[in-house]
C-alpha cells in the first residue's frame, strides 16, 4: 500500500474511532425521564411532548423521554410521589388537594394560562345556568370537574341533589349528541373538536363568569420535591425542550397534530387532533409568556376551593408551585 493511501486510511480509522468514542460518551450522558400524563389515554394536550420526542427537542437537551399513562385520572400525583414517574401533567386542582392530603408534588410550570372549562350544549341549544335544575349533566371523576361543578352549583344557587350528575369514564359528548344528557362538561377545546369532527357544527358553550368558574390555569407540569432536589438539571432541560416544542407546535399546528397522531394513532381522528390543538393555542401564553406561574393564581384557586367547602385550609403559595426550573432564556410566544 502506498504511504499516502496508508496515512489516509489511518486518518479515516482515527476519525471513525473518535466519532464512536464521542457517540458513546454522548449516549452515556443521556438522561431517561419518565413523563406521566393526566389521563389513561393520550389526547392533543400531549402535542408538545409528542413533538419534542419526535423532532429531537428532548434529545438536543440530553433527554430520552418515555411517556406513561395512569390507570385513571386520580393517579398521576401518586405516581410522582412514589417514584413511578418523574414529571407529570395534571390539573392544577390536583396540586391543591395533594397539598392538603400530604402528597408531595408541586407544579413546575403552567401548561395553559386560562380556564376554558365550560358547560357544553348541543348546537343551537343555549345552556342557561338559571335552567340547570333537574338537568342531567355529564361529569368526569377528576378533581378539576369536581371543583368546577362546585362553582357552577354555587353560582346557580343549587345543591348536588338539584341536578343529575352522570359520571362518564371516557367521553360525555356522544351522550350529549344522542340526547341522553342535557349538558356535557369539559375544557372547550375538547368539546368543540369532537362535535365539529363528528357533525361539523359548533356546540353552544357557557363558560367563565357566566357559570361562576374562576379564570385559573387548568393544567400544569408537575414533579415531586424529592425528585427535583436530585434532578434539577433534568427538570430544567425538560422544560427548555418542551418550551421549544411548544413554540414549534404553535407555529406549525397542523404538522404538530399530525406528529402526535403518528405517535398515537388510536387517540382519535387526525381532524379531531388538529381542531383540538388549534383551539388550545390561544390559552398557552400569558402576560409573561409560557409556563410562568404566580402566587395569585394558586392562592385564588385554593381560596375558591376552600370557599365551596372542598378543602379545610389554604396553604402558602410555595406549597403548590415553583418557577425555579423554568429556563431564564424561555422562548417567547409567537
Amino acid at each position: 500500500m502506498k504511504p499516502r493511501a496508508l496515512f489516509f486510511c489511518l486518518g479515516v480509522a482515527a476519525l471513525a474511532l473518535a466519532s464512536f468514542i464521542r457517540g458513546t460518551a454522548e449516549a452515556a450522558t443521556v438522561t431517561t425521564l419518565r413523563f406521566v400524563y393526566d389521563w389513561p389515554v393520550p389526547d392533543f394536550g400531549m402535542v408538545p411532548v409528542a413533538v419534542g420526542m419526535q423532532k429531537g427537542f428532548y434529545e438536543k437537551h440530553g433527554l430520552k423521554v418515555e411517556a406513561l399513562f395512569p390507570p385513571d385520572a386520580q393517579t398521576t400525583a401518586r405516581m410522582l410521589a412514589t417514584g413511578k414517574a418523574d414529571i407529570g401533567f395534571e390539573a392544577t386542582t390536583d396540586l391543591i388537594f395533594a397539598a392538603n392530603q400530604g402528597v408531595p408534588v408541586i407544579s413546575i410550570a403552567n401548561f395553559v394560562q386560562h380556564n376554558t372549562w365550560c358547560l357544553i350544549g348541543r348546537p343551537g341549544e343555549p345552556v342557561e345556568i338559571s335552567a340547570l335544575r333537574g338537568k342531567s349533566i355529564g361529569i368526569f371523576t377528576d378533581s378539576w370537574t369536581r371543583v368546577m361543578m362546585g362553582f357552577v352549583l354555587r353560582k346557580a344557587g343549587l345543591s348536588e341533589n338539584d341536578v343529575h350528575q352522570i359520571i362518564v369514564q371516557d367521553d360525555d359528548i356522544p351522550l350529549l349528541l344522542s340526547k341522553k344528557l342535557d349538558v356535557a362538561t369539559n375544557v372547550a377545546s375538547y368539546g368543540v373538536a369532537e362535535i365539529q369532527d363528528n357533525i361539523h357544527k359548533q356546540p353552544t358553550l357557557a363558560c367563565g363568569d357566566a357559570i361562576g368558574v374562576p379564570n385559573i390555569p387548568v393544567w400544569a407540569y408537575t414533579a415531586s420535591p424529592a425528585w427535583l432536589e436530585k434532578n434539577a438539571d433534568a427538570a430544567r432541560a425538560f422544560l427548555a425542550a418542551t418550551a421549544e416544542a411548544t413554540v414549534w407546535s404553535t407555529q406549525h399546528p397542523e404538522e404538530a397534530a399530525a406528529l402526535f397522531q403518528k405517535a398515537y394513532p388510536a387517540s382519535g381522528s387526525s381532524n379531531y387532533a388538529v381542531i383540538g390543538w388549534k383551539e388550545t393555542l390561544s390559552g398557552l401564553a400569558g402576560p409573561q409568556g409560557y409556563f410562568v406561574q404566580d402566587d395569585k393564581q394558586w392562592v385564588d384557586l385554593a381560596e375558591a376551593i376552600k370557599g365551596i367547602g372542598q378543602i379545610p385550609e389554604v396553604k402558602p403559595a410555595a406549597t403548590y408551585y415553583s418557577n425555579a426550573y423554568i429556563p431564564a432564556d424561555l422562548p417567547k410566544a409567537p
